[in-house]
């Protein structure tokens, strides 16, 4: 394989340069064009040692410094590629001056440090790593792989540990689950009582604690809590994007905030915004179950005179509220919409059957033919006649 072309090409992929450094530690070949000056691993010689001497598994190994610039090693032939420095955030002036205050890049060097997103790096790395070894990571197992070792799990384990014996010790509980299924289910129904209820029990506990500092813990649990109510009310029929689009709002909003009282009114809010959402939706679903009913009711009793108390009764609705209903679902009355479907009917026996014009007007129960003629001609702009003369398949001599 031609590595020269594929690593110039890798360059301009992951948008940083790639080094290729032998056994003894030095850098034998430069991909890219960030030169020595702007580059830690010529102006750190402490920090360029420490990364070598990390050690390069079986899969690539990233370094993070700074929570968003990355490095990442792995072996060609016995030697090392280190690609990077890359930033997964934008830069700014800040990074900048880590950088030249850390690594000792100079300061007369103008010179902004890559940028690539984090899943884009990511894949390229996968991509790469496939190219040398011939195998398979995923994104997800190479985040694993290079995430907690074995001494921060080791230590996470405690934390958890101490957690448990502290509660123990002083038996005090978490908030109740049951409780928390009943706040998240009310938003699921979109029952707004339901929910204040919810959240005015009285229990023995408190929510765990997420950090030590009070006004982060108030944040994360925040955050956390209006996480689950958008996932509850997606639940419950509001659509993914627009609880998702929700959710971020309230959470950089959140994060701005330095007052723990308002942090929690935020989070309330948030609850109350999905369980009225839901509500609304909840509501529209009955209103066209209620419109479904009345037109299939309609549908099978065109050959009838039909009464709006009638389908009202059958439904389960008063008149008025139907009525209403109706209107302003459908922008037409119900008798307007019993006309139009009584002439869309009259129109396909005029054009598919031999049945004369009066008995179409008997068949879907027209006081007289010429009150049938009259309104039919006010929906189509022609007679019955002159209709099926136009149209129909059949021609019949009538008088209309």
């Amino acid at each position: 394989m031609n590595w020269d072309f594929m690593l110039n090409q890798w360059v301009r992929i992951l948008h940083c340069n790639i080094y290729i450094v032998n056994s003894g530690y030095g850098i034998e070949k430069v991909y890219g064009d960030l030169i020595p000056e702007a580059c830690p691993l010529y102006m750190d010689s402490a920090f360029f040692t420490m990364l070598m001497d990390r050690e390069t598994g079986e899969y690539p190994d990233i370094y993070c410094e700074y929570n968003s610039v990355l490095y990442a090693t792995m072996i060609l032939k016995a030697k090392k590629l280190v690609i990077g420095p890359v930033s997964i955030v934008k830069p700014t002036r800040e990074l900048e001056k880590f950088m030249a205050d850390t690594h000792f890049v100079s300061e007369q060097v103008h010179h902004q440090i890559a940028f690539c997103e984090m899943k884009v790096f990511g894949a390229g790395l996968l991509a790469l790593y496939h190219c040398i070894s011939g195998k398979e990571l995923t994104l997800d197992e190479l985040w694993r792989k290079n995430g907690l070792n074995g001494i921060e799990v080791r230590e996470a384990r405690g934390s958890v540990q101490k957690v448990i014996f502290q509660r123990q010790e002083t038996y005090l509980p978490h908030n109740p689950y049951d409780q928390e299924k009943r706040e998240l289910d009310s938003i699921r129904r979109g029952d707004k009582e339901m929910l204040r209820r919810s959240l005015q029990e009285t229990y023995r506990g408190e929510v765990g604690r997420l950090s030590n500092n009070e006004l982060r813990q108030a944040k994360n649990i925040a955050v956390c809590v209006v996480t689950l109510a958008s996932r509850a009310a997606i639940d419950g029929g509001m659509l993914p994007e627009e609880a998702f689009s929700m959710v971020d709002g309230y959470i950089l909003k959140i994060e701005e905030m330095s007052n723990i009282v308002k942090i929690d009114a935020a989070m309330r809010q948030a609850e109350y915004e999905f369980v009225e959402q839901v509500s609304r939706i909840n509501v529209q679903k009955e209103r066209n179950e209620l419109i479904e009913k009345t037109k299939n009711f309609i549908f099978q009793n065109l050959h009838n005179e039909i009464r709006i108390g009638e389908i009202g009764h059958q439904i389960g609705v008063s008149a008025a509220y139907l009525s209403d209903l109706f209107h302003r679902v459908e922008g037409l009355t119900i008798q307007q919409y019993i006309r139009r479907e009584k002439i869309r009917l009259a129109e396909n026996l005029l054009r598919y059957s031999e049945y004369d014009v009066k008995n179409i007007a008997a068949y879907l129960a027209f006081c007289s033919q010429s009150h049938f003629g009259k309104v039919f001609k006010e929906e189509t702009g022609l007679t019955p006649t002159k209709y099926r003369e136009k149209f129909g398949h059949f021609q019949i001599n009538e008088n209309t």
